[in-house]
């Protein structure tokens, strides 16, 4: 990790053609700025991960795995007769609390979603599809929560907080939490990102094996329209905790 031998300088593990494809740590914490102002309470709904303001949010659901193979929140849903929707909740559609810290279900999934970072193949989707809705695609921002065992924090890293999160800044392009190496050298990504005009952001909160996005009606539309992407559009009052899923029964071992 280039953190530990190399804190305060830019983060090089790879240069190609001149093209930036690692993060640099940020000078100040003041591009979040705008982030602090409009972020809501904590643990409450859509705004408590995202600023407020946008046309449109959208939540992106993380797949489960089978033998390796991707499972929809919608298949685990259905298969334990549960109702895929927006603000479904893991426990809820799989019927057991114990799905979320332990277990799996034998021939549905062997593998729960990812928790708190989003997957390698989302962040390439969301990015690709993310850097044709903003002016500013080669100035984007990324905030990684200061508490990660396996994430070293430069001691003269920017930080800032939001309710219950403290994180530390970090500057890149669009693409580069598609080009450079997972934080910790494993799956860890950012949690938050947005480009320096503020078209669109991206939270993946530590606990939620979800990402939220907030941007324009065009740029959420074209995420909805992605292939291979299990996205819902949804209002920013949805709750976002586990007992926020008032369709499905609630779920058993809590």
């Amino acid at each position: 990790m280039q953190y530990a031998d190399h804190a305060g300088s830019l983060l090089q593990r790879s240069q190609h053609d001149g093209k930036m494809t690692d993060y640099q740590l940020a000078s100040d914490a003041e591009p979040a700025r705008w982030i602090v102002d409009r972020i809501g309470p904590f643990g409450v709904d859509v705004l408590s991960v995202l600023p407020a303001g946008f046309d449109r949010y959208a939540r992106v659901f993380h797949p489960a795995h089978l033998d390796g193979q991707t499972v929809s929140w919608r298949q685990v849903a259905e298969a334990n007769g549960r109702i895929p929707h927006p603000g479904m909740q893991w426990p809820s559609i799989t019927g057991d609390y114990r799905f979320h810290w332990r277990d799996d279900q034998p021939g549905l999934w062997d593998q729960h979603p990812a928790e708190g970072t989003i997957p390698a193949h989302l962040a390439r989707l969301l990015a690709t599809e993310l850097a044709r809705h903003t002016t500013t695609p080669e100035t984007c921002w990324y905030g990684v929560w200061v508490g990660f065992g396996g994430v070293p924090v430069p001691p003269e890293a920017a930080r800032f907080e939001i309710p219950e999160r403290e994180m530390f800044l970090l500057r890149g392009t669009v693409t580069t939490i598609v080009d450079a190496p997972a934080l910790d050298g494993f799956d860890q990504r950012p949690n938050l990102w947005w480009p320096d005009d503020h078209a669109w952001c991206v939270a993946t909160e530590i606990d939620f094996m979800t990402t939220y996005v907030g941007g324009s009606v065009t740029a959420i539309a074209a995420l909805l329209a992605l292939p291979d992407v299990e996205i819902m559009a949804v209002p920013p009052q949805m709750r976002t905790t586990f007992d926020g899923d008032t369709v499905n029964p609630s779920p058993a071992g809590h």
